[in-house]
């Protein structure tokens, strides 16, 4: 009868290790950039005003209407392009493409939330009820995270869950409150989010 030695049985663990993280990189999208997450968190705290303690600035407070509006569009966008630009250059340093079948299926995954949140926006803005864009904005934000997550980190399912705790705050407190839960979210989860990349992705 045949024993298996202790050093074949750690090879053999060894390789199924390596066997279930190449499974896990085809079915789950994980070719994000730290410093996106870091720069899109930047961004958020500079138009929350530091959670509200800029109070001079229009992104803190909602009932400024168009102002508070374009101080956050400003912020989508630099996230959005920031994410865009350093995702393709950290798949290109990595030999990868970035438009794989996986990185389809979480983007289509984030796109249901995201136009659902336009369209929203742009109905509440028509009515003048700029009040309810904080917490619309994190609620959709945490939708898309939770169902991206599927596809990508777990992590990820976790930041879509306190997303979605921060969108009820914000529609649940007064609308004074508004930058600090704009602040937290878009500013220190992401920051979190650009933290758990650069340690387990390096980068």
């Amino acid at each position: 009868m045949l024993h298996e030695s202790p050093m074949a049985r750690d090879e053999a663990l060894r390789a199924l290790g390596y066997i279930r993280a190449a499974i896990d990189r085809t079915t789950r999208y994980s070719t994000f950039s730290a410093w996106s997450g870091f720069i899109a968190g930047t961004a958020a705290l500079a138009g929350s005003g530091g959670c509200g303690w800029a109070s001079e600035n229009p992104g803190c407070h909602p009932l400024m209407g168009p102002r508070f509006l374009g101080v956050w569009l400003g912020v989508f966008v630099v996230a959005a392009v920031t994410m865009l630009i350093l995702t393709a250059l950290k798949a290109q340093q990595r030999g990868e493409r970035m438009w794989t079948p996986i990185a389809r299926t979480a983007f289509g995954a984030l796109l249901g939330p995201g136009m659902a949140g336009l369209v929203a926006t742009l109905a509440l803005a028509r009515a003048e009820r700029y009040d309810l864009l904080p917490g619309l904005w994190l609620t959709m934000y945490g939708c898309g995270l939770y169902v991206a997550s599927f596809f990508a980190p777990l992590f990820m399912r976790t930041l879509g869950l306190i997303f979605l705790a921060l969108g009820a705050a914000a529609w649940w407190t007064p609308v004074e409150w508004s930058a600090v839960w704009l602040g937290l979210g878009f500013g220190g989860l992401h920051f979190a989010f650009g933290t758990i990349v650069m340690w387990r992705y390096r980068g």
